[in-house]
Formats: C-alpha cells, structure tokens, sequence
C-alpha cells in the first residue's frame, strides 16, 4: 500500500509537469491545467492499478493454484464500474500433496481482496459425491457456489 501510495504522488507529479511543460510552451493554457492535470494523473493511476490488480495478483500465484471465484464490484461513487466492473476479491484453491482416505482429498483455499493481506482456510473434498467441508474433527459436508470449482481443481 505504502509504495502504491507513492506511485499514485509520482504519477500526478508526472502529469503535472507534462502540463506545465505545455503551459510553457503555448502560452494560452490557463493556470488551473496544472493541478487539474495532477489530479487526473492521479486520479487515472488508481483506476489503472483497480482494474490490472487481479491479472497482476494471478500471474504471481504458484503453478497449481487455481482461481475458482472472482468478485467484481461496481460501486456508487465510481460510475464507471457499472459498465465494466474491476475484480476486487477472488478465491482460488492449492490441492494438497498429502491425500486423505479414498476420494477425500485436502486443499487449502486462499482468499484474496485489494488493500487487505491474504487469507486461507484448509478444506477437504469429497472427490465422488462433489461435496467439501472445513478441515476440523467432525466435518460439516456441503456445497457451495464454488463447490463445482473446487473439486474440479482438486480432483483432476
């Protein structure tokens, strides 16, 4: 965060002397270009590091792990997000070297959201019935939205 922070700031430096520099040359420009420019440099940064946030997060997850579940969200205060909205959360799932009994298999899954270190739970997978569970002594077996994702990545 600290180092986005910083390349947001460099981002509306660089655009402000771009229109300083064309203020310079024609002379006709306004004063008010430079720090308008500086906060749509600024301001045109964030949205570029929104929407590559999930294929930049992606491309750096190990070979194995598969994304089963993306989220995108579209928010009030940015308009344009209801016409294309970026990925700002997603699971994806590591199937586990140690096998369990059978068609029961572990994994772990790892939630990822911008802004916010990642978290991971460990899950079995019932490989014949496509059900999974928590990883605790008296699993609680079940479906959920991604279920069919999971035991196809776990499974295979």
């Amino acid at each position: 965060m600290f180092w986005e922070l910083i390349a947001t700031i460099l981002a509306g430096f660089m655009a402000a002397g771009i229109a300083l520099s064309f203020r310079l040359l024609f002379k006709k420009l306004p004063r008010w270009i430079v720090p308008a420019a500086a906060g749509l440099g600024m301001f045109g940064f964030q949205i570029y590091s929104e929407y590559t946030w999930f294929d930049h997060t992606r491309s750096r997850l190990p070979d194995g792990v598969s994304v089963v579940a993306t989220h995108a969200d579209p928010a009030f205060y940015k308009p344009w997000s209801y016409f294309h909205a970026p990925i700002l959360h997603f699971v994806a799932v590591e199937p586990s070297e140690n096998a369990e009994a059978g068609n029961i298999k572990r994994a772990n899954l790892y939630f990822f959201e911008r802004r916010m270190a990642a978290h991971h739970a460990p899950i079995l997978v019932d490989c014949q019935n496509k059900l999974q569970s928590d990883f605790s002594q008296s699993p609680n077996w079940g479906q959920t939205p991604m279920t069919e994702d999971i035991v196809r990545a776990v499974c295979q």
